[in-house]
């Protein structure tokens, strides 16, 4: 029950700050076409009704049979030390979030193995770098923030680790954390961009203390910028705390102005086919011939 409780306060947000974007006229003129709508919906279906309860099943089942007694072992840990261990869980949670994502989008390696592993998670995370048409004119909206490829919330283990803190019984601890970054990731993808108004605004202090938070936590147009075309895909990999854009990845990217171009170029079997966007399965344009 907490469980969906956390679901639809996310849910919520998404649905209101999207009907925000459909009134005050940020979806038009290209920025958000059909086939954006229909792969929010398929790939926010399958998130929650298939992969999180399939990660969680195989985790309990291989966790049963293989540490009997093991679930709610760290119940303890919550109960007793509650804030220092959110405060931890969150902190390892989004760096390995950082980490693997940036896996995705880093120069490829030149070890041949780590080279067809990093071309199906390029795969699995290209469609969340696609808005609009073939035009150029998408934009990223509030939609986009759970849209991924049929495998990315399989592999990517930050997802496993929430999953596994959930069945190890820090349950109260798992629910404040991911609903916390679930809402600010959300609220990052929207069509919006508050705080240009900071980065420019005609007093030096707002604009010093603008650039100073932007170092700690992602705000919209930092994660817009991530899906800009250009360098600055790779930047920002980070959900929610900066600081490791900053000081762990040197990914850190702080603009004074929204995107010119949104979104990786798009295939015609991509854009004009949902089921192709989604259940890619071609692997072989990330791995170079050799």
């Amino acid at each position: 029950m907490d469980d969906q409780k956390l679901t639809m306060l996310v849910t919520a947000f998404i649905v209101v700050t999207a009907l925000w974007e459909v009134l005050s006229g940020r979806t038009r003129d290209g920025r958000k076409n059909k086939q954006d709508w229909r792969m929010a919906f398929l790939a926010t279906f399958m998130m929650v009704a298939v992969q999180r309860p399939l990660v969680l099943l195989l985790l309990t089942l291989g966790l049963s049979t293989l540490l009997p007694g093991s679930a709610g072992s760290l119940a303890w840990l919550e109960q007793s030390y509650f804030w220092p261990t959110l405060i931890v869980f969150f902190c390892v949670e989004e760096f390995i979030h950082g980490s693997f994502h940036l896996f995705a989008h880093r120069r490829r390696p030149n070890n041949r193995v780590l080279q067809w592993v990093q071309a199906f998670y390029k795969m699995s995370h290209r469609p969340h770098h696609m808005s609009g048409g073939q035009d150029n004119k998408g934009q990223l909206t509030v939609t986009q923030t759970f849209v991924n490829g049929w495998a990315w919330w399989l592999i990517m283990p930050n997802y496993t680790f929430q999953l596994l803190c959930l069945y190890l019984g820090l349950v109260e601890v798992f629910l404040i954390a991911t609903a916390f970054k679930g809402l600010w990731a959300a609220h990052t993808h929207v069509n919006w961009n508050y705080d240009l108004y900071f980065h420019n605004h005609r007093w030096a202090w707002v604009r010093r203390t603008m650039w100073a938070l932007a170092h700690i936590l992602v705000f919209p147009t930092q994660h817009h910028h991530h899906h800009a075309r250009g360098p600055n895909s790779a930047k920002n990999v980070t959900s929610t705390l900066a600081i490791y854009d900053w000081l762990v990845f040197g990914t850190l990217a702080i603009e004074t102005s929204k995107p010119k171009v949104y979104g990786w170029r798009q295939k015609e079997q991509e854009a004009n086919s949902v089921l192709k966007r989604y259940f890619c399965w071609d692997v072989r344009s990330y791995v170079p011939k050799t």
